[in-house]
């Protein structure tokens, strides 16, 4: 499976949109070698205004169109993680009256370190979807 992926660095303005996909292994590969702490600590120097997010990969399956994003955070000096999961949920509104529909909906969950959010990523990757969001869903 591939995915595709986005980029938010804290001290621009535009999330940027690479053209290439990725495998699951460069998934692992990008998230475990992303200089997170690098990032963290320059956006120490910067001023509030200068900062337009915090670092963030997000990661799409191009099939499945589901999504995880990993997003850190520094809280005493080390990095701490938050997951995004997209997924699409069937719905029947008015009461269950009208035909099915689909919308995506987010499921956010803190206080990860890098190891724990990679075995997430692991069920992502693995499109065990159903766990994954069991373990998003608990709090």
């Amino acid at each position: 499976m591939t995915y595709t992926y986005s980029i938010c660095h804290p001290d621009k303005p535009k999330i940027e949109y690479p053209k290439n996909s990725l495998s699951d292994t460069e998934v692992i590969k990008m998230i475990t070698n992303y200089p997170w702490l690098e990032i963290l600590t320059q956006m120490k120097s910067l001023k509030q205004n200068q900062i337009y997010y915090s670092p963030s990969l997000d990661f799409k399956s191009t099939t499945s169109k589901q999504s995880l994003c990993i997003t850190a955070s520094l809280e005493n000096d080390v990095p701490e993680f938050s997951l995004w999961y997209n997924r699409p949920i069937k719905y029947r509104p008015l009461f269950g009256l009208l035909s099915e529909k689909t919308k995506v909906e987010v499921i956010d969950k803190w206080g990860f370190s890098l190891e724990d959010a990679l075995k997430s990523y692991q069920l992502f990757l693995n499109k065990n979807y159903s766990i994954l969001e069991q373990l998003m869903a608990k709090k």
